[in-house]
């Protein structure tokens, strides 16, 4: 399938910021405080998104993207923390699935009677589990590992509008809903998309690994999106 027009997105200028200054006859278009880069890769019309941080943003980045530029597919793509021992900086995860990990329902409890998380029950938003475009991870798998030397795991993005630092918290949630990592956009473009029917897919380079002490590292951002433009490069 030829995709002519292709979104990619990134909540922050780390994660956009190379892929912008690849681009070739380059348009910078703000809407409603939204950045937006049009340009060229490799004769396609890319559109690069900051979508800003959230998942409401990224709802709200995704609905003006598909609106203004009618992208024939939407690359959602930064960096993501770890949910597994195995999985370590620099490693990628492509989103086969997304779903919300910060989406809960309580027991009913009276004052002073505390609280406890691990109670909380997935609730109806959670279970609702979104699915990339089946030609588009195709495409990608094999891109990605093609070009990549090290790992490349496929399977269940988890999102939400949180940061996990708790181990015990991160293995919960990793039991709960099996994701390889946490992010806090991917849900909102996920969902968007394929209520608009337009093909996408979440691809996250592992930043930082809470269960084996692997500290934060923001330069995996660039790390990502020299690979893209690889496989942009490649791209028919």
């Amino acid at each position: 399938m030829e995709y002519k027009v292709i979104l990619i997105q990134g909540a922050m200028n780390i994660e956009i910021e190379y892929l912008i200054n690849q681009l070739k006859e380059k348009e910078k278009i703000a809407i409603a405080e939204y950045e937006f880069y049009k340009g060229t890769i490799s004769n396609k019309t890319i559109i690069i998104s900051k979508t800003l941080i959230g998942t409401i943003n990224a709802t709200i980045a995704t609905s003006i993207g598909i609106s203004r530029f009618k992208p024939d597919v939407i690359i959602n793509q930064g960096i993501a923390g770890a949910h597994k021992k195995d999985i370590h900086i620099g490693d990628i995860v492509i989103g086969e699935k997304c779903c919300n990990i910060n989406s809960y329902s309580m027991p009913t409890k009276s004052e002073n009677e505390g609280t406890n998380p691990f109670e909380w029950e997935p609730d109806k938003r959670a279970k609702q589990v979104q699915n990339a475009d089946d030609n588009l991870l195709k495409c990608v798998k094999e891109k990605l590992f093609l070009n990549y030397k090290r790992k490349v795991f496929i399977g269940t993005l988890g999102s939400g509008d949180v940061f996990n630092r708790e181990i015990d918290r991160i293995n919960w949630i990793n039991n709960t809903f099996g994701n390889l990592c946490e992010d806090m956009e991917s849900i909102g473009v996920y969902t968007t998309c394929n209520k608009y029917k337009i093909p996408c897919i979440g691809i996250r380079i592992i930043s930082n690994n809470e269960i084996t002490g692997e500290e934060f590292d923001e330069a995996q951002a660039i790390n990502l999106q020299k690979l893209l433009i690889e496989v942009l490069k490649n791209w028919r």
